[in-house]
């Protein structure tokens, strides 16, 4: 949306990791040269750690870029639960034949046989585990068998360990200690410095076709201070923050967009220095009250005389103090007797009702799926799809066997609504973990969330808590790929679109008379369409006029807004 209007060929702030984007820090230069070196040795396990969002996927698919021709590369993404899936995965991404039968013992002998073969036509293999924290003690076991395969004093498979910092904390495990001895490389991405943090906003608009600066730099230090040099961080402010300049048709970003591009976001990573600064301010005024209260009892006594002094220095007339008012005490008087009185019964107070569950308790609960299989399975299941049962490498790739499309999208709940479409979002806890659950329904500010199948619900914004405003939803395009439609084209998307019109103005119209030619007339209808939406109006059906013309289908899931 925001491209044209500030001169860019692409939008630079993509969330997908694309090498042609990477900018090479003086650590990321380094830990790329490391992992070509180490590559090249064939001595051992590398290890590549960093927190979520520094740019390790990014770096691992510039390595594969840069690798000669001779080295097969496989980057396998998601952790297996066993040394059989692990092997399977591998054995799919080699195109190495196998069926359902192969103990590990068949695996791993046919594996040796065809990386001896390639190692003596002068072919080296490379396997990629990426999120490595997650692999379980078997697996990562199988792992190191792997390594142990040579031919001629050479690795015939060399490993790269992909993961969190907790990584590390897996490998000092004592069972995995003969692991551990192997890894000859080890690399750690940290977060980019203010500087690089500079460099890495403009190198990324450059690479997008515009070398003036878009942003102040006193935007990018506003940057900067709430993303903590955070590679993801940085692309979610900076894109949020164009789209806000865009929708104020400002040429220039600066530090107030960029505020609001944060409270539009409503993550709370980008609160938690505020947080801190708090918390220290608590803890002074605490100590400050402890010495004033108990300054004579453990105080040296210059502390004492300067605690003394600032106390006699307030003003004289004390502050007034709320005390709470005691509980009333029966009152002896001298009166002549009385009938006794029974007491006042009390009535029981009922049971109070069960607490609602803690999100952040759920995520951090290993016992209820939030992982992105969980997730997509739940989507793809509103479809009336078995995600698991379909061909392709990727989630996307698989919707599109069964003509459905994928919207990957960083924006707000107002977005989400927009869209009208059960949403995957991505949730970040504190230990920089990332849980995918599925939006079943979303009414007014509660929405309904759907962990593998059990569903609970929340205030969308103690989920902004967790959410940085990334989501993928589901939709059913005309065809896929997703055509690009306007005036004096003729085919079948044409008559689409003159469907889902008549639909939403509750028009009947026979389908022998419906026209696959664009004319002026359907410009006409699309332009309105995108008025009332606040999109462009340029009369022209791209991919989000589609997906909205289509958000009211029937027959098709919906987030049953109310």
């Amino acid at each position: 949306m925001y491209t044209a209007h500030f001169g860019l060929k692409a939008a630079p702030f993509s969330l997908t990791p694309d090498p042609h984007y990477l900018y090479l820090s003086e650590r990321h230069r380094e830990a790329l040269s490391q992992l070509e070196y180490g590559i090249s040795e064939s001595s051992g396990f590398v290890l590549l750690t960093g927190e979520v969002g520094t740019g390790k996927t990014t770096l691992c698919r510039c390595l594969m870029a840069r690798l000669p021709e001779n080295v097969d590369i496989t980057f396998l993404a998601n952790p297996c639960a066993s040394p059989v899936e692990l092997l399977t995965a591998l054995f799919d991404e080699l195109r190495i034949r196998h069926d359902d039968s192969f103990t590990l013992k068949d695996f791993n002998d046919v594996l040796k046989t065809y990386l001896s073969t390639a190692r003596s036509v002068g072919r080296s293999t490379v396997v990629v585990l990426d999120e490595a924290q997650n692999l379980s003690v078997a697996v990562l076991e199988q792992v190191r068998l792997l390594n142990n395969l040579e031919f001629d004093n050479h690795k015939l498979l060399q490993v790269i360990l992909v993961g969190q910092p907790e990584l590390n904390n897996v490998l000092r495990r004592k069972n995995l200690r003969q692991l551990s001895q192997r890894v000859t490389a080890r690399i750690h991405l940290t977060s980019l410095s203010f500087k690089d943090t500079q460099a890495y906003i403009e190198h990324r608009l450059a690479i997008a076709g515009v070398r003036k600066p878009l942003f102040t730099k006193p935007a990018m230090r506003q940057i900067y201070q709430y993303s903590r040099g955070i590679p993801r961080l940085i692309n979610i402010i900076c894109e949020r923050a164009l789209l806000d300049g865009y929708l104020e048709n400002q040429s220039i970003i600066k530090p107030n967009t960029v505020n609001k591009a944060i409270r539009g976001v409503g993550n709370r990573y980008f609160q938690q220095q505020t947080a801190s600064r708090w918390a220290a301010g608590a803890l002074i005024l605490t100590l400050l009250i402890a010495v004033i209260v108990y300054k004579d009892a453990w105080l040296p006594q210059s502390w004492q005389s300067w605690a003394k002094m600032t106390w006699n220095s307030q003003p004289a007339t004390p502050a007034p103090v709320t005390v709470a008012a005691p509980t009333p005490q029966p009152v002896v008087t001298p009166t002549p007797a009385t009938p006794s009185v029974p007491p006042p019964v009390v009535a029981a107070s009922p049971t109070p009702p069960p607490a609602d569950p803690n999100l952040l308790d759920l995520l951090n609960n290993s016992q209820i799926p939030s992982d992105t299989q969980a997730a997509f399975s739940t989507l793809f299941k509103l479809w009336n799809v078995d995600y698991n049962n379909l061909q392709g490498k990727t989630a996307c790739e698989r919707a599109a066997t069964q003509g459905l499309a994928c919207l990957y999208h960083t924006g707000s709940w107002d977005d989400i609504r927009r869209f009208n479409r059960p949403t995957i979002i991505e949730l970040i806890t504190d230990k920089s973990k990332a849980h995918h659950v599925t939006v079943l329904k979303l009414k007014e500010n509660v929405a309904t969330l759907s962990f593998g199948g059990q569903t609970y619900q929340f205030p969308t914004s103690k989920i902004s808590e967790y959410w940085l405003g990334a989501f993928l939803i589901l939709w059913k395009p005309p065809t896929v790929p997703i055509p690009v439609l306007k005036q004096g084209v003729t085919n079948e998307s044409v008559k689409w679109i003159r469907r889902q019109f008549n639909v939403l103005q509750n028009v009947v119209e026979d389908e022998k008379t419906l026209s696959a030619r664009f004319d002026n007339g359907l410009k006409r209808k699309i332009a309105e369409f995108q008025r009332q939406q606040n999109m462009t109006e340029d009369g022209v059906a791209g991919e989000k006029t589609l997906l909205l013309i289509s958000a009211q289908a029937k027959g098709e899931p919906h987030l049953n807004i109310e």
